[in-house]
């Protein structure tokens, strides 16, 4: 039953006519996700990087002006509120100016008892739902990727099968006016992550339908009812066999005037995969991390367009026992992805295989150290030169947050330079490791800043050249302090990097004297398994 009603779902959306182009509406977008719900919940793997997905999404081929989206993360039910409001005051603004106006509300994250959970804050979904319906643009659209979503839906106006009822008005000129809903999984559903995606089920098939999979017509345009059709016919499909069982998104369509309403457009002259019409199959495209960013399932004779940005990607089909897998560098132009390109591998060595949990990496850097305080000047801590490796996981905590095993090891020569005493010579032996805490923030494709903090344990030990009747001398202690990092990912698992350390040293040997000091290193990071 499902998928005739898929089939039905094709053929409605293959009758409806779509808006002309998005430049000629205003669009505005919210994309909120959330990993934590408070008491009570698990948090979520994924939810973060399905909003961070469609935000890219929407922003690039949604007709959506960054100053005109928002992205929160880890953000309270005000903080939403309050985006809310900003971004319907824009869209009166550019009402009032005669712009047709599109307003998309997009969360991912925890719902439970009818209200959204935010952290430990909550937002009813019926105001919501009511924000929604009252907001100042002539299109409004909630799409929402949580447990017991569909209890939105209850209202007048639901619908229990994936296809719209889209009803065409009589004049063709009148573009669509009101609301549309819709929810991953109905009011008594769980809706489910998977870890072989690194992503939940529904988002990352309305991500991929968005890129280009969903475009049935073939017009280099995909729908709002393409949309849905396709990501309820492919979770529906994904899901039958999950411990859960089958999720079902639902919807509410509110929406008068006539045609459908167009949510991304897939220009020729973007960057792009096709899939030309000899091929077949399922295909999945990961990015550089290993981590699913669209399928595709098409048959025969069909050609499939997806928009991708610019960057290094993996292309794998199963077929039968073994897999096609081919690279493939993303210009501005399109690429064709043909089997024929593509080689052959056994299932064992499944790219995919260990890209979701944890990612690590290690770090190999160069660099050096030095104290701030006068003691540095008269030998007592002279400058030392410093390697080290570092063990890097990320995707453990969320929130883009990553951690890190260091150990360095070190050491320089100097001369000790005290009051009443000859000049010594001194040999400076250093070996320090920590632990450290950080989050990335990606500035574009390639490079990534870190900032963070760090707890480390320092050993000092000095020696005097010539001096047999000066005992050597050894230190130990913790040193608190912050770090950042600057990343250029120049290859699919390696990336250079400088870093900067500024850290705190307490010393008491002689007498109490607590010291600044600060690293700085350069190195290489390479990527396991991603």
């Amino acid at each position: 039953m499902t998928w005739a009603r898929a089939i039905c779902a094709a053929a409605v959306v293959a009758a409806v006519p779509a808006l002309p182009a998005l430049a000629e509406a205003r669009r505005f977008a919210l994309v909120v996700g959330e990993t934590k719900g408070g008491a009570g919940t698990r948090p979520l793997r994924y939810a973060e990087r399905d909003a961070q997905r469609m935000h890219s999404i929407l922003t690039r081929l949604g007709g959506v002006r960054p100053e005109d989206s928002r992205l929160l993360t880890s953000a309270s039910a005000d903080e939403v509120r309050a985006a809310m409001g900003e971004l319907s005051a824009r869209a009166e603004q550019a009402r009032a100016r005669g712009d047709e106006t599109v307003l998309l509300v997009y969360y991912s994250g925890h719902a439970k008892d009818g209200d959204l959970r935010l952290g430990d804050t909550r937002m009813p979904l019926v105001e919501l739902r009511e924000a929604l319906r009252n907001a100042p643009a002539d299109v409004r659209i909630g799409l929402l990727d949580s447990c017991q979503s569909g209890a939105i839906t209850r209202a007048k106006g639901v619908r229990a099968a994936p296809a719209f009822d889209v009803q065409q008005a009589q004049s063709v000129s009148t573009r669509p006016r009101g609301l549309v809903l819709i929810a991953s999984s109905s009011a008594d559903e769980e809706s489910q992550e998977s870890d072989d995606i690194g992503a939940s089920f529904f988002t990352h098939y309305l991500a991929s339908g968005l890129l280009g999979d969903a475009d049935a017509s073939g017009d280099g345009k995909v729908t709002l009812a393409e949309a849905y059709a396709y990501a309820y016919a492919r979770t529906v499909g994904q899901t039958t066999e999950t411990r859960a069982g089958a999720q079902h998104p639902v919807y509410l369509y509110d929406l008068g005037g006539a045609g459908d309403v167009v949510l991304t457009e897939l220009l020729p002259t973007r960057g792009s995969l096709v899939f030309p019409p000899a091929s077949e199959g399922v295909y999945v495209v990961l990015d550089g991390s290993r981590r699913a960013v669209a399928e595709v399932a098409k048959g025969r004779g069909d050609q499939r367009r997806i928009a991708l940005a610019p960057g290094e990607y993996l292309v794998k089909k199963r077929d039968g026992d073994t897999l096609l897998v081919g690279n493939v560098s993303l210009g501005d132009g399109p690429v064709e992805v043909a089997d024929a390109r593509l080689s052959r591998r056994p299932l064992s060595e499944d790219p995919q295989k260990g890209a979701s949990g944890p990612r690590w990496s290690v770090l190999g850097t160069a660099g050096g150290q030095f104290f701030f305080d006068s003691a540095a000047r008269n030998g007592l801590f002279p400058p030392a030169a410093l390697v080290g490796a570092e063990l890097g996981v990320r995707d453990d905590l969320g929130h883009d947050l990553a951690w890190g095993l260091d150990l360095s090891v070190g050491g320089g020569a100097a001369t000790l330079t005290l009051p009443g005493v000859a000049p010594l010579p001194e040999k400076f032996l250093e070996l320090t490791g920590g632990a450290s805490l950080w989050r990335d923030f990606a500035l574009g494709d390639a490079w990534t800043l870190s900032l963070g903090a760090r707890v480390a344990f320092i050993y000092l030990a000095r020696s005097f050249d010539g001096r047999s009747d000066l005992p050597s001398q050894n230190f130990f202690t913790l040193t608190p302090g912050l770090q950042t990092a600057l990343s250029w990912k120049f290859a699919q698992r390696w990336s250079a990097v400088a870093r900067g350390r500024v850290n705190y040293l307490f010393y008491n040997v002689d007498k109490a004297q607590n010291l600044g000091y600060a690293e700085f290193g350069l190195g290489v990071d390479y990527a396991l398994g991603w």
